[in-house]
């Protein structure tokens, strides 16, 4: 057993800086946004291994200070963890499941597949995954873990591409509506973001709406319909507004009544594209 768990360490410990490649990211992308059971069940067990594995970094609801969520806090950075996002960071579930698989192999054992899977198979496989990384936990999250430096560097990096188009957004959007009409909401950590999914507010004729911004690479226009494809994770918003970006430049503005998903991709009605900005 000693020397199995010794080829386990070292299998974790080579795919320093390592990235998996955007052909698998998007695998792991559609495998998100079309069975969100296995996107739950993955951000369920990886909250309860990093409360075990970080126990003096974990806090309470507002427990670190007020306002602030559950979760990790002065880990990489002061203040809250970028790590808190692994629970639905699909690039950072490549970056598992790939290192996850190598010591898989190096034991002679299955590895774990979701392609061409049912969806009931997919359930399966990730219940496997999450079964393994529990069992490792202290060795995948230990800092000196190459696996551990390769999710952390993937998670700051999404995190400022996040923030880059968030901030220039804003800015277009107070172009269109004011300096002071517009006001960014989500931090890394408030409950208006990781409840509501509010990254920020826009004042309209004394109305306030409430708006969700994210990436999106094309659109597919379907009788009366229009697909928003490549928005990133996909899931229901309460926001009033959804705001689609093309590289920090073009925007979209949706309303979000009536919206649905299909195939892993937002679906609106033509007529609830409401403004186009650049």
């Amino acid at each position: 057993m000693k020397n199995n768990e010794t080829k386990v360490y070292l299998d974790f410990s080579n795919s320093k800086g390592e990235k998996c490649s955007p052909t698998q990211i998007e695998e792991i992308r559609q495998l998100f946004n079309t069975n969100p059971q296995v996107k739950e069940i993955f951000k369920n067990s990886i909250n309860n291994v990093l409360r075990k594995v970080f126990p003096e970094n974990y806090y309470l609801k507002g427990g670190y200070s007020e306002g602030e969520s559950y979760g990790i806090y002065e880990l990489e950075q002061p203040g809250r963890s970028v790590i808190n996002k692994l629970n639905t960071n699909y690039s950072c579930f490549c970056v598992l499941l790939r290192d996850v698989n190598k010591v898989l192999s190096s034991m002679q054992k299955p590895i774990i597949i979701f392609k061409f899977q049912t969806t009931q198979g997919q359930i399966i496989e990730v219940k496997k995954f999450i079964t393994i990384i529990e069992q490792y936990e202290d060795r995948i999250f230990n800092p000196k873990s190459f696996t551990f430096q390769s999710l952390m560097m993937v998670l700051g990096q999404t995190h400022a591409w996040g923030q880059k188009r968030e901030d220039s957004n804003v800015e277009i959007l107070k172009k269109q509506f004011g300096l002071t009409n517009v006001v960014p909401v989500g931090k890394l950590g408030s409950s208006e973001d990781m409840i509501g999914g509010v990254d920020c507010e826009i004042i309209i004729n004394n109305e306030r709406k409430t708006a969700q911004i994210k990436p999106f690479t094309h659109l597919i226009g379907e009788q009366n319909l229009t697909f928003v494809m490549g928005a990133g994770n996909v899931k229901k918003y309460k926001t009033d507004w959804l705001i689609f970006s093309k590289n920090n430049k073009e925007i979209l503005v949706f309303d979000n009544k009536n919206s649905k998903i299909i195939d892993g991709n937002f679906v609106f009605n033509k007529e609830n594209l409401i403004y186009t900005l650049s």
